[in-house]
């Protein structure tokens, strides 16, 4: 939560507002560059008032969990959190005043930041590579809460006899409807393994809030045959997607792009066995726990829909292997650990740079 002065916090919505009215009827490269002085002066707005914040506080470090070091003083050592930079590597699922900003946001944080987190060694490495950073200066420290979703005591609820479930008789694929999560191809490659022998009571469920793309998907599942079979919830609670989770017969989880992945270990720590993509952080996360596949070759996916239901030997190592990689990412209290001590570094790096630049002058 930002506290800061009237202004900054009155004008900042009316200045968002005018931007977004204004950039589609602007080309291209205009976009990017209203895009670019939009989130330098929405840094400044932020900032209004609160420029010395910092040593006004006496702050030892400033730690920014999601990425922007905003309020970035040279007097205080600062680390932020990369999270992914699928911009990058699909630009094309992004506005361009979109990628504009990320863009920004990932080279202030290259550029000021003392330290810098990855929650994956894939996205540290493409950090590394796309902000040309020295290796030393990012860590790994992965997202170690496979235990968020709590599995819950009792697994039958009425949430299951509302969407028309039975136990163990569905799939489940818990993602919002961004284009990186690939539902398209997943609607094909379970077209194909029903038609390839999936049980015909089997469903497919597809989680997340309801939108153009969601009703764009059920559409598609009607042109596709498949409406009595795919099932769209919407957004469900924790609560309710633990239950979901705890009596499907398989994860589903065939995404494009990920900088780690948390719903594979979710379900591995639920006892549910996991299917996945094998391309980019997932393969590091999932290991040898889970049925892997490429994303782009729906045929692949088929026949990893039909290991998951079908094949129990391959179902009963994964359930068990899930269990033991699950529980290499839930100790919460290492990852705190983790991050003190990448604070304490940026802190001694500072005092270090400091100490130098004053035996230079």
């Amino acid at each position: 939560m930002l506290v800061g002065s009237a202004v900054g916090n009155t004008v900042r919505p009316s200045i968002r507002g005018a931007t977004a009215r204004l950039l589609p009827y602007l080309p291209e490269l205009l976009r990017r560059i209203v895009a670019r002085f939009a989130y330098s002066v929405n840094r400044a707005l932020k900032r209004f008032g609160n420029g010395s914040i910092l040593r006004e506080l006496g702050a030892d470090l400033l730690f920014c969990p999601f990425t922007a070091p905003t309020f970035f003083d040279r007097t205080v050592p600062t680390v932020c959190t990369i999270y992914d930079l699928q911009f990058k590597a699909y630009p094309k699922f992004f506005t361009s005043e979109d990628v504009a900003q990320r863009k920004k946001t990932f080279q202030d944080a290259c550029r000021r930041a003392t330290a810098l987190a990855a929650i994956s060694d894939y996205s540290r490495q493409s950090a590394i590579f796309y902000g040309k950073l020295p290796q030393e200066k990012i860590r790994t420290i992965y997202l170690r809460m496979a235990q968020r979703i709590v599995r819950p005591q009792e697994v039958g609820a009425p949430i299951l006899d509302q969407l028309g479930l039975i136990e163990q008789r569905y799939l489940l694929y818990p993602a919002n409807f961004w284009k990186h999560k690939n539902h398209e191809m997943l609607l094909t490659a379970f077209g194909m393994a029903c038609a390839q022998g999936l049980p015909k009571d089997m469903k497919l469920v597809c989680t997340g809030a309801p939108g153009e793309r969601q009703a764009w998907l059920h559409q598609a599942t009607i042109g596709f045959g498949l409406e009595d079979r795919v099932v769209f919830p919407g957004y469900l609670p924790d609560s309710e997607l633990a239950i979901i989770m705890a009596n499907a017969c398989g994860i589903i989880f065939p995404s494009l792009y990920e900088g780690f992945g948390l719903p594979v270990v979710e379900a591995m720590a639920a006892g549910v066995p996991v299917a996945c993509s094998n391309i980019t952080s997932l393969p590091e996360v999932a290991s040898d726990a889970a049925v892997l596949f490429n994303p782009k070759l729906p045929a692949e996916m088929a026949q990893a829909l039909l290991t998951l239901v079908m094949n129990q030997p391959m179902r009963n190592r994964c359930i068990e292997a899930g269990k033991v990689r699950a529980a290499e990412f839930s100790d919460s209290h290492r990852m705190a650990e983790e991050y003190w001590d990448l604070f304490k570094f940026a802190v001694a790096t500072h005092k270090q740079r400091g100490w130098l630049s004053m035996r230079v002058a």
